[in-house]
């Protein structure tokens, strides 16, 4: 089996990167940009978002925030989960815990 190894930043040097994937767009600015944050269910995941979501407001001037939760940490969030928060956010977060 293998297995690709994304770089989050977009800056990969790799002469080898997957062309279908790209990062999605970002703002130029966050003041009143509505967050999603994605919880993965583990412990203190909830915790670590609402701080980001503070932050995010506090330094930056975002907007209201929407958690969502996924169940089980281990599979991937259910479909009509990533629609609904992608629907009530213009950026998400997702974050994990323990």
């Amino acid at each position: 089996m293998t297995s690709a190894i994304l770089d989050p930043t977009g800056l990969s040097s790799r002469e080898d990167r997957t062309p279908e994937f790209t990062l999605a767009p970002r703002p130029s600015d966050l003041r009143g940009v509505k967050i999603g944050l994605l919880e993965n269910g583990k412990q203190n995941a909830r915790l670590l978002l609402e701080d980001v979501a503070a932050l995010l407001r506090d330094r930056y001037g975002a907007g209201e925030a929407t958690l969502r939760r996924k169940e089980n940490f281990a599979q991937p969030a259910p479909g009509e989960l990533v629609d609904g928060l992608s629907a009530d956010a213009d950026v998400v977060v997702i974050g994990v815990g323990d």
